[in-house]
């Protein structure tokens, strides 16, 4: 099992990743769309990546859910049931 901590680790870098940006521009309330410029293929490629490292299935319907880290770490704690 995951921790919460761990989870936004692995968020932040699925998300620095995808984004291309620095690790450390994120935080648990960056809003994805408007600070980071997350389009809606971005948010696939993110949902992809949650999904193969977390080996998860995800609906695309959590897709606009995920409008910050925190979002998509709620997402993660109820599929993983932490």
């Amino acid at each position: 099992m995951e921790n919460q901590e761990n989870l936004y680790e692995k968020v932040y870098e699925i998300l620095a990743d995808i984004a291309e940006c620095d690790v450390n521009e994120l935080n648990p309330d960056t809003d994805l769309l408007n600070e980071m410029g997350v389009t809606s293929l971005m948010g696939l490629e993110v949902l992809v990546e949650l999904e193969r490292n977390f080996s998860i299935s995800l609906d695309e319907e959590v897709l606009v859910k995920m409008g910050t880290p925190r979002d998509i770490v709620e997402i993660l704690e109820e599929e993983l049931t932490i």
